[in-house]
């Protein structure tokens, strides 16, 4: 391998990957895409932004939700 291509460091790579839209946060919350789209706008969707119209989150964040790491969605 030449010296100038920088090696993939999976962890690195895997807490800037994002996960973009509300359906798709919803499907990795285990929400409806309705459900998804109020917790969203509700604010209670831990690390979860909104860019112009699109809604997006980390990948880490997310798991760190589930897991139990990070604070609950209020439901």
């Amino acid at each position: 391998m030449p010296a100038n291509i920088a090696k993939s460091n999976p962890i690195v790579d895997d807490e800037i990957q994002m996960i973009w839209g509300a359906r798709a946060i919803g499907l990795a919350l285990n929400l409806s895409p309705r459900e998804a789209f109020y917790q969203l706008e509700a604010g209670r969707i831990p690390g979860a932004r909104k860019w112009g119209r699109n809604w997006g989150a980390s990948r880490v964040v997310l798991r760190r939700v589930l897991t139990g790491e990070a604070p609950p969605i209020d439901g």
